[in-house]
Protein backbone atom coordinates (compact mmCIF):
# COMPACT_ATOMS: atom_id res chain seq x y z
CA UNK A 1 0.00 0.00 0.00
CA UNK A 2 1.23 3.51 -0.93
CA UNK A 3 1.89 5.65 2.08
CA UNK A 4 0.23 9.03 2.50
CA UNK A 5 3.61 10.76 2.16
CA UNK A 6 4.29 9.10 -1.20
CA UNK A 7 0.76 9.87 -2.39
CA UNK A 8 1.21 13.55 -1.51
CA UNK A 9 4.56 13.54 -3.30
CA UNK A 10 2.98 12.10 -6.44
CA UNK A 11 0.14 14.61 -6.33
CA UNK A 12 2.64 17.44 -5.83
CA UNK A 13 4.68 16.28 -8.82
CA UNK A 14 1.55 16.11 -11.00
CA UNK A 15 0.57 19.63 -9.92
CA UNK A 16 4.03 20.93 -10.84
CA UNK A 17 3.85 19.27 -14.27
CA UNK A 18 0.36 20.66 -14.87
CA UNK A 19 1.47 24.13 -13.78
CA UNK A 20 4.51 23.99 -16.07
CA UNK A 21 2.40 22.84 -18.98
CA UNK A 22 -0.12 25.60 -18.27
CA UNK A 23 2.59 28.23 -18.20
CA UNK A 24 4.04 26.84 -21.44
CA UNK A 25 0.59 26.94 -23.07
CA UNK A 26 0.13 30.57 -22.02
CA UNK A 27 3.56 31.47 -23.42
CA UNK A 28 2.75 29.70 -26.70
CA UNK A 29 -0.58 31.49 -26.91
CA UNK A 30 1.11 34.87 -26.38
CA UNK A 31 3.78 34.04 -28.98
CA UNK A 32 1.10 33.02 -31.48
CA UNK A 33 -0.84 36.23 -30.87
CA UNK A 34 2.33 38.29 -31.38
CA UNK A 35 3.15 36.41 -34.59
CA UNK A 36 -0.35 37.00 -35.93
CA UNK A 37 0.01 40.70 -35.16
CA UNK A 38 3.34 40.82 -36.99
CA UNK A 39 1.83 39.00 -39.97
CA UNK A 40 -1.12 41.44 -40.10
CA UNK A 41 1.28 44.37 -39.90
CA UNK A 42 3.37 42.90 -42.70
CA UNK A 43 0.26 42.41 -44.84
CA UNK A 44 -0.67 46.07 -44.35
CA UNK A 45 2.87 47.12 -45.27
CA UNK A 46 2.81 44.97 -48.42
CA UNK A 47 -0.60 46.39 -49.38
CA UNK A 48 0.73 49.91 -48.86
CA UNK A 49 3.74 49.22 -51.08
CA UNK A 50 1.49 47.78 -53.78
CA UNK A 51 -0.89 50.77 -53.73
CA UNK A 52 1.55 53.69 -53.46
CA UNK A 53 3.73 55.36 -56.04
CA UNK A 54 7.29 55.13 -54.76
CA UNK A 55 8.46 58.59 -55.84
CA UNK A 56 5.53 60.81 -54.85
CA UNK A 57 3.84 58.85 -52.07
CA UNK A 58 0.45 59.25 -53.80
CA UNK A 59 -1.57 56.23 -54.92
CA UNK A 60 -0.34 54.54 -58.07
CA UNK A 61 -2.67 54.84 -61.06
CA UNK A 62 -4.55 51.51 -60.73
CA UNK A 63 -5.24 52.06 -57.03
CA UNK A 64 -6.18 55.70 -57.63
CA UNK A 65 -8.81 54.59 -60.16
CA UNK A 66 -10.17 52.06 -57.69
CA UNK A 67 -10.46 54.60 -54.87
CA UNK A 68 -11.77 57.34 -57.17
CA UNK A 69 -14.57 55.09 -58.41
CA UNK A 70 -15.64 54.44 -54.82
CA UNK A 71 -15.93 58.19 -54.21
CA UNK A 72 -17.78 58.70 -57.49
CA UNK A 73 -20.25 55.95 -56.65
CA UNK A 74 -21.06 57.75 -53.40
CA UNK A 75 -21.29 61.13 -55.15
CA UNK A 76 -23.78 59.77 -57.68
CA UNK A 77 -25.93 58.38 -54.89
CA UNK A 78 -26.00 61.69 -53.01
CA UNK A 79 -25.85 63.94 -56.11
CA UNK A 80 -22.68 65.65 -54.93
CA UNK A 81 -20.36 67.64 -57.20
CA UNK A 82 -16.97 66.04 -57.83
CA UNK A 83 -13.88 67.75 -59.19
CA UNK A 84 -10.88 66.03 -60.71
CA UNK A 85 -7.80 68.23 -60.67
CA UNK A 86 -4.35 67.59 -62.13
CA UNK A 87 -1.41 69.44 -60.61
CA UNK A 88 1.53 69.14 -62.98
CA UNK A 89 5.16 70.10 -62.45
CA UNK A 90 6.28 72.16 -65.45
CA UNK A 91 9.51 70.98 -67.04
CA UNK A 92 10.23 68.19 -64.56
CA UNK A 93 12.75 66.77 -67.04
CA UNK A 94 14.75 70.01 -66.81
CA UNK A 95 14.82 69.66 -63.03
CA UNK A 96 16.08 66.08 -63.38
CA UNK A 97 18.84 67.25 -65.73
CA UNK A 98 19.79 70.36 -63.77
CA UNK A 99 19.84 68.65 -60.38
CA UNK A 100 19.23 64.89 -60.42
CA UNK A 101 16.43 62.35 -60.71
CA UNK A 102 16.51 62.14 -56.93
CA UNK A 103 15.68 65.85 -56.80
CA UNK A 104 12.90 65.32 -59.33
CA UNK A 105 11.41 62.65 -57.06
CA UNK A 106 11.77 65.00 -54.09
CA UNK A 107 9.79 67.64 -56.02
CA UNK A 108 6.94 65.18 -56.61
CA UNK A 109 6.99 64.12 -52.96
CA UNK A 110 6.98 67.76 -51.85
CA UNK A 111 4.04 68.53 -54.15
CA UNK A 112 2.07 65.50 -52.95
CA UNK A 113 2.70 66.37 -49.30
CA UNK A 114 1.66 70.01 -49.88
CA UNK A 115 -1.59 68.94 -51.53
CA UNK A 116 -2.34 66.34 -48.87
CA UNK A 117 -1.86 68.94 -46.12
CA UNK A 118 -4.61 71.22 -47.47
CA UNK A 119 -7.25 68.74 -48.72
CA UNK A 120 -9.51 66.42 -46.74
CA UNK A 121 -8.60 62.88 -45.78
CA UNK A 122 -11.46 61.64 -47.98
CA UNK A 123 -9.97 63.26 -51.10
CA UNK A 124 -7.98 60.89 -53.31
CA UNK A 125 -4.47 61.60 -54.59
CA UNK A 126 -2.76 59.61 -57.35
CA UNK A 127 0.30 59.86 -59.57
CA UNK A 128 -0.38 61.54 -62.93
CA UNK A 129 1.98 60.33 -65.66
CA UNK A 130 5.56 61.18 -64.84
CA UNK A 131 5.21 64.75 -63.69
CA UNK A 132 2.14 65.39 -61.61
CA UNK A 133 -0.60 64.44 -59.17
CA UNK A 134 -4.28 63.62 -59.67
CA UNK A 135 -6.59 65.03 -56.98
CA UNK A 136 -10.19 63.80 -56.77
CA UNK A 137 -12.18 66.23 -54.64
CA UNK A 138 -15.61 65.07 -53.52
CA UNK A 139 -18.33 67.64 -52.74
CA UNK A 140 -16.25 70.23 -54.59
CA UNK A 141 -17.58 72.58 -57.29
CA UNK A 142 -15.77 75.04 -59.58
CA UNK A 143 -15.65 77.78 -56.93
CA UNK A 144 -14.20 75.47 -54.30
CA UNK A 145 -11.52 74.07 -56.60
CA UNK A 146 -10.16 77.60 -57.12
CA UNK A 147 -9.85 77.86 -53.34
CA UNK A 148 -8.01 74.53 -53.18
CA UNK A 149 -5.62 75.79 -55.88
CA UNK A 150 -4.89 78.91 -53.80
CA UNK A 151 -4.27 76.89 -50.65
CA UNK A 152 -1.81 74.57 -52.41
CA UNK A 153 0.12 77.53 -53.81
CA UNK A 154 0.19 79.25 -50.44
CA UNK A 155 1.41 76.08 -48.73
CA UNK A 156 4.27 75.60 -51.22
CA UNK A 157 5.26 79.27 -50.97
CA UNK A 158 5.20 79.08 -47.17
CA UNK A 159 7.07 75.76 -46.94
CA UNK A 160 9.31 75.46 -50.03
CA UNK A 161 11.41 72.45 -50.97
CA UNK A 162 14.89 72.89 -49.56
CA UNK A 163 18.13 71.05 -50.32
CA UNK A 164 20.53 72.07 -47.62
CA UNK A 165 20.27 75.87 -47.53
CA UNK A 166 19.17 76.06 -51.19
CA UNK A 167 15.55 76.48 -52.25
CA UNK A 168 14.45 74.27 -55.16
CA UNK A 169 11.94 76.20 -57.27
CA UNK A 170 9.43 74.44 -59.50
CA UNK A 171 6.48 75.83 -61.43
CA UNK A 172 3.05 74.20 -61.48
CA UNK A 173 0.08 74.13 -63.84
CA UNK A 174 -3.47 73.07 -62.91
CA UNK A 175 -6.22 71.53 -64.99
CA UNK A 176 -9.60 70.62 -63.50
CA UNK A 177 -13.10 69.48 -64.40
CA UNK A 178 -16.25 69.42 -62.29
CA UNK A 179 -19.23 67.08 -62.76
CA UNK A 180 -22.41 66.42 -60.80
CA UNK A 181 -24.34 63.38 -59.60
CA UNK A 182 -25.23 60.81 -62.23
CA UNK A 183 -23.32 62.77 -64.88
CA UNK A 184 -20.00 61.83 -63.30
CA UNK A 185 -17.85 59.45 -65.35
CA UNK A 186 -14.22 58.97 -64.35
CA UNK A 187 -12.85 58.28 -67.85
CA UNK A 188 -14.55 61.43 -69.17
CA UNK A 189 -13.19 63.43 -66.26
CA UNK A 190 -9.65 62.13 -66.80
CA UNK A 191 -9.73 63.24 -70.43
CA UNK A 192 -11.23 66.67 -69.73
CA UNK A 193 -8.88 67.39 -66.83
CA UNK A 194 -5.90 66.63 -69.05
CA UNK A 195 -7.34 68.86 -71.80
CA UNK A 196 -7.79 71.65 -69.24
CA UNK A 197 -4.17 71.19 -68.13
CA UNK A 198 -2.98 71.40 -71.73
CA UNK A 199 -4.92 74.64 -72.22
CA UNK A 200 -3.46 76.07 -69.02
CA UNK A 201 0.04 75.40 -70.31
CA UNK A 202 -0.75 76.81 -73.77
CA UNK A 203 -2.27 79.98 -72.35
CA UNK A 204 0.40 80.17 -69.63
CA UNK A 205 -2.33 80.30 -66.98
CA UNK A 206 -1.94 78.80 -63.52
CA UNK A 207 -5.30 76.98 -63.66
CA UNK A 208 -8.01 76.19 -66.20
CA UNK A 209 -11.30 74.66 -65.07
CA UNK A 210 -13.73 72.87 -67.40
CA UNK A 211 -17.38 72.00 -66.93
CA UNK A 212 -18.89 68.65 -67.94
CA UNK A 213 -19.16 69.81 -71.57
CA UNK A 214 -15.47 70.68 -71.79
CA UNK A 215 -16.07 74.44 -71.78
CA UNK A 216 -13.78 76.67 -69.76
CA UNK A 217 -15.42 78.09 -66.66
Amino acid sequence: MISVEILYAIIGALVLVATAEGAMWIRCKKALKKSRGEIDSLKEEIQSVRSLDEASGAYNYPFFVKMANLQIKMARRHKWPVTLMIVDVDQLESINLRYSFKTGDAVLKHLNDAIRSVVRSSDVLGRFGGSGIFVLLSECDTENVATVNERIEQKIERDPLMQGDKRVEYRRSYGAVTMYGKQIHLNRMLGLAEDALTRAKEKKKEIVIFDKEGSEV
